[in-house]
């Protein structure tokens, strides 16, 4: 049975103080002392930079729970569901991959990988144009249709995938997946262990300054360490995740 949720707080880690208290410095200097060596720094990670630091910020908004049974409230914060950089919303979209992986897409038998590689005279413009990835594993996918079809013949058919048959990731619920990933659900009433329910989400600016001043809710980043190491941090964590920034 999956034990009681406990909000997370994301303003303690060290990533989130790094980046808290020294990116817009980062960013500023980032063309004079990191460039030469790093390459250029690509709009999408101020983009993604920015939305991991609003993760579980309640000025973002929050949903409010209440348990039918007793009556207790709480609030849950939004996630800002970054793949590939925030560790907790990156850990719910794993999940949620994987699960549609041996739910949807693959059979029971057995799986050979296949690697496509990008010519490193290519990569060049595919670093700086990341729409033109998808096209990519679109040519991929029907070169390897093409060469099952060439070598096995009409028995290759279940492979002739119409582009138009293509389905996105189906978006599971985010109690679901918390309750996968940190077994742990975010509805059990830490009270009387009842299920409790969603009676609204607040986003209005107003309301949720005024319930946030009510609370005396905090959302503060700690004390970052030295400005030298800050900066290693970044870099480490840009470098770690730019796999994934599309």
């Amino acid at each position: 049975m999956a034990g009681v949720y406990r909000p997370r707080h994301p303003e303690r880690t060290v990533l989130y103080r790094v980046l808290f208290h020294y990116f817009d410095r980062f960013l500023a200097e980032y063309e004079g002392r990191f460039e030469k060596e790093y390459g250029f720094l690509r709009p999408i990670i101020k983009e993604v930079v920015e939305r991991y630091l609003d993760c579980g910020n309640p000025r973002c908004g929050f949903a409010r729970i209440r348990c039918p049974d007793c009556g207790e409230e709480r609030l849950l914060m939004f996630s800002c569901r970054t793949r590939g950089f925030c560790p907790s919303c990156h850990s719910k979209r794993l999940e949620e991959w994987g699960e549609w992986m041996r739910e949807t897409l693959l059979l029971d038998v057995p799986h050979r990988q296949v690697v496509f590689t990008i010519p490193k005279m290519l990569r060049l413009f595919f670093k700086y144009n990341r729409r033109l990835l998808g096209s990519l594993c679109r040519c991929a996918l029907r070169s390897l249709a093409r060469y099952f079809e060439i070598v096995a013949g009409h028995a290759a058919f279940p492979l002739r995938i119409a582009e138009e048959e293509l389905r996105r990731l189906p978006a599971k619920g985010w109690a679901e997946m918390i309750r996968k990933v940190y077994e742990v659900d975010p509805l059990t009433c830490p009270k009387c262990g009842a299920t409790m329910k969603i009676i609204a989400f607040l986003t209005d600016y107003a309301v949720v300054d005024r319930i946030i001043d009510h609370l005396k809710l905090t959302f503060v980043a700690e004390r970052p360490p030295p400005p030298q190491r800050a900066y290693q941090e970044i870099l480490m964590a840009a470098e770690a995740s730019t796999e994934y920034f599309s």
